[in-house]
């Protein structure tokens, strides 16, 4: 059996980075259904982290086994109040170079990771490292491609503008590899409920700030669909979530709170037009692929989204249509054309998307020899 060693900073487990966690479990399920042998290294750096695998595995509902490497975290981070910013970035670095340290030791290493300080230590060394990066920083830029000089560098961008602005000095072992759906939880069964259901799933807040839903409850409180259809919110924070509960008394709005996976799958499966949103930021214009479209076309459900250039690099653009947050009249008119579509022009072969096949080019990329260099051994 193959063995990756799996390095993120993330906190885990953690409801207020649960995507960031989603992801890394998905990643590491998926790992192991490919005969990958799964060490995971994380620090404690949460009140509620735990090495109980257990845990971790009810927490992000899988079933696969993995090894747990966790460090002690000592560092400012999640201790120091202020600067909360700048005691992340120290505190990252820092515990990036340790881990870095301690595991650069081991023989046929091979390493996937979610944090640029490990990818740029380990790659400083001659590392088989691989980096998937989701987000840019003016930093991030300078230090991935220090990283990439090494010819055991290996980078993932999960869309094509995190390519361009990465402004990369090689395209040497660089792939974009956009996210997916677990095809073994959403599922598109064919089940819609009678009463059309529209559906927003996911964080509601991006960095203490709303994502636009209040506009969409607005929007769709101010108008006829309100009459034919039920608009379902799910997400957290908790505090946000109960606030807008209170906020909205409608018979047809109802906010959920956060769910479980598997709970939300179902719910899915039987909806029929699915939100996307974000408020205006770099990340939300050029630099997302969104797990949740993804989910969203696995469950059957057509896409009303605001109009990004990120959204509009996704894949069967003809499921999606689009809206400026800042208009009604843009929202409604981009619902009312979803829900004329929902019956009909469902997606052929949307299993080119599930995380399986994702993986397959991953793990193909990860053992691909790299540019000028021999093979290396799993």
């Amino acid at each position: 059996m193959r063995k990756i060693t799996y390095i993120t900073y993330q906190g885990i487990p953690s409801l207020s980075t649960i995507a960031h966690g989603i992801h890394t479990f998905s990643n590491i399920k998926y790992f192991a259904k490919n005969d990958y042998k799964v060490d995971l290294i994380f620090p404690l750096r949460e009140k509620n982290s735990t090495t109980d695998i257990n845990k971790l595995k009810n927490f992000y509902e899988i079933d696969e086994d993995f090894e747990i490497h966790a460090t002690k975290h000592y560092l400012p981070f999640g201790r120091v109040r202020i600067l909360e910013k700048y005691m992340y970035i120290f505190s990252h670095i820092i515990w990036s170079f340790y881990v870095s340290n301690k595991i650069s030791r081991e023989k046929n290493l091979i390493v996937f990771t979610l944090s640029d300080w490990v990818f740029y230590f380990l790659s400083r060394k001659g590392i088989n490292v691989v980096f998937e990066c989701h987000d840019i920083t003016k930093l991030r830029i300078k230090i991935v491609n220090k990283a990439m000089k090494s010819g055991n560098s290996k980078l993932i961008c999960i869309n094509k503008f995190i390519k361009e602005d990465l402004e990369l000095d090689t395209e040497n072992n660089v792939i974009v590899l956009e996210n997916g759906y677990d095809g073994e939880l959403f599922k598109n069964l064919d089940k819609k409920d009678e009463k059309t259901k529209i559906i927003f799933s996911g964080n509601l807040q991006r960095f203490g700030k709303s994502r636009g839903i209040e506009e969409i409850i607005n929007y769709f409180i101010d108008s006829e669909f309100s009459l034919i259809a039920e608009l379902h919110i799910y997400g957290g924070p908790e505090d946000y979530s109960l606030k807008i509960k209170d906020q909205y008394k409608n018979q047809n709005v109802f906010i959920h709170g956060h769910i479980k996976r598997k709970q939300l799958s179902k719910i899915l499966s039987s909806s029929h037009i699915g939100i996307m949103c974000n408020t205006d930021s770099m990340h939300a214009e050029r630099h997302t692929s969104p797990v949740k479209y993804f989910e969203y076309l696995g469950s059957g459900l057509t896409v009303v989204a605001t109009n990004s250039l990120a959204h509009k690099q996704l894949p069967f653009q003809e499921q999606i249509y689009y809206f400026d947050l800042e208009r009604k009249d843009s929202f409604l008119s981009a619902l009312e054309k979803a829900l004329k579509q929902r019956a009909s022009n469902k997606p052929h072969n949307i299993e080119s998307l599930t995380l399986e096949n994702r993986m397959k080019k991953l793990v193909k990329f990860i053992n691909a020899r790299p540019e000028g260099l021999e093979p290396s051994t799993p």
